[in-house]
């Protein structure tokens, strides 16, 4: 009989699977032989073994989700989580303002959930007993492992190459979603059943029942993040459960880090790579993330299977200050769902914004242009008394070169001379006689960098419309479609 550190197993001669000693049937159909292969040290490459040292421990036999399953850090974060979100939501309901924004925020939850899930229904594979059978059996055999009372709907759906899976729920409706590329990346189909054992795991712990209930307290620095974290932790223990298989379970979560290449990974080196996550920045990623290093799960695992073997990795301390700062995804939430809650929060925020910084913007260019005209105009009455004519713009900016012996300041600015600036085009005509002129500012992108147009003329008048604003046969403002407006 197969003897490992973590308990007695036997392994299946027809699929590989380690099995306790106390089944007698392999979950193929396959019966204990009188004598079974001896189990592979860990470590060795995967084609050279059928599968990994088991944690029989954790095997779920009693058909139901085990609070020995659960992280420790995820019970002790979950109070403090559910007191903090109490209050939070205390505050609310006492505050008139406070109910209006819960209440547009459950919808716009809501609505966003909705439609994100319609997407899928609509262009992923919908698995069944007919569509990908093997998928729906390994779900089948996680959601009885774990004691969820019926299957949550699962997808397949094409993510453009992203390796990943999540569990969501609406309503009532439980959900996971698997992407198509992790499907194709698992060498060994208990891989793929881990990762699916990880994503009923937060069905079956609850994790989704108090996503909206916790989410004030998801947003509070570190703390957040830390209990996301710590449920990622109490699911891979779900994962595991379910596959008893410690090395495929372990190379389930490789595949997230290497893809094709978990199935000849060396697990050993990858698990020593958490000894480099101690540092400043490494540690203030983790801090601000939902989600552990892929490293440092592996070695959870490995630690949870054979206690003693996995030394901590401890974070520099200035991580802990630094990272509420610098990093950002405790902000996301937990899971896929409340992802497309805060996109869709940003996509109403910049809605109301947007077009305010805009209008902001056009009033500006309309008050600059509006200034220009005026002192332009100002400028040809100051030069009309120096030089007896009004004057072209290259006059006003350097009357010396068109006034006899004139030793006088400027009259206009080489700035307020250009012909565009600040969203608007800008123009000078003057009559042969120089009686006569008319600047008119005009904005390039009518009803983007500006809606009205201004027209000066010799009048000293100053008006404002839109389209056509002078008269050419007069050199003048046309005042039956520029009104004229005060100083």
């Amino acid at each position: 009989m197969a003897t490992s550190e973590s308990g007695i197993s036997w392994i299946c001669p027809r699929c590989s699977r380690r099995v306790p000693l106390r089944v007698d049937t392999c979950r193929c159909g396959t019966a204990k032989a009188a004598t079974a292969a001896p189990a592979p040290p860990l470590g060795a490459p995967a084609s050279a073994q059928p599968s990994a040292v088991a944690a029989p421990a954790f095997r779920t036999e009693a058909m139901g989700f085990s609070e020995a399953l659960r992280s420790p850090k995820e019970q002790t974060l979950f109070l403090i989580g559910a007191i903090f979100s109490s209050l939070v939501w205390l505050l609310l309901v006492v505050s008139i303002v406070g109910v209006f924004y819960g209440v547009m925020g459950v919808v716009i939850s809501l609505v966003v959930h909705a439609l994100f899930l319609a997407h899928v229904r609509g262009n992923a594979l919908r698995v069944s007993e007919r569509q990908l059978p093997e998928i729906h059996a390994a779900v089948a055999r996680s959601a009885r492992a774990l004691g969820l009372s019926e299957m949550p709907e699962v997808y397949v759906l094409q993510a453009e190459g992203a390796l990943n899976a999540f569990a969501t729920k609406f309503l009532t409706r439980k959900f996971i979603i698997v992407y198509a590329d992790l499907i194709d990346a698992c060498g060994d189909p208990r891989q793929l059943e881990f990762v699916i054992g990880h994503e009923v795991g937060h069905l079956a712990a609850g994790h989704l029942k108090w996503n909206a209930f916790l989410w004030p307290f998801m947003l509070v620095p570190l703390l957040g993040a830390a209990y996301q974290r710590a449920r990622e932790y109490t699911c891979d223990r779900c994962g595991l459960a379910v596959v008893n298989d410690l090395e495929m379970s372990m190379r389930g979560l490789i595949v997230l880090a290497g893809g094709r290449q978990a199935t000849r990974a060396d697990v050993p080196s990858f698990m020593e790579q958490r000894l480099e996550t101690g540092s400043f920045w490494s540690a203030v990623a983790e801090l601000g993330s939902t989600h552990p290093f892929l490293c440092k799960r592996v070695a959870a695992l490995q630690e949870l299977s054979r206690p003693g073997t996995v030394a901590p990795v401890h974070r520099n301390p200035l991580a802990y200050p630094v990272a509420p700062f610098l990093a950002f995804g405790s902000i996301a939430g937990a899971g896929g769902a409340s992802l497309l809650v805060m996109v869709a929060v940003i996509g109403i925020v910049a809605a109301i914004a947007i077009p305010s910084l805009l209008r902001a913007r056009v009033s500006a260019n309309e008050a600059s242009a509006l200034g220009t005209v005026r002192s332009v105009v100002s400028a040809e009455m100051a030069y009309a008394q120096s030089a007896g004519a009004f004057g072209p713009m290259p006059c006003l900016v350097s009357p010396a070169t068109c006034v006899t012996s004139y030793q006088g300041p400027t009259f206009l600015s080489e700035e307020l001379a250009s012909e565009t600036r600040g969203g608007y085009q800008y123009a000078l005509r003057t009559s042969e006689d120089g009686r006569r002129f008319v600047f008119t500012a005009q904005p390039v992108t009518p009803g983007r960098t500006g809606v009205r147009g201004f027209c000066g003329d010799h009048t000293g008048v100053v008006c404002a419309g839109t389209g056509g604003l002078d008269d050419p046969s007069q050199a003048g403002c046309d005042f039956r479609r520029c009104r004229p407006i005060g100083p």
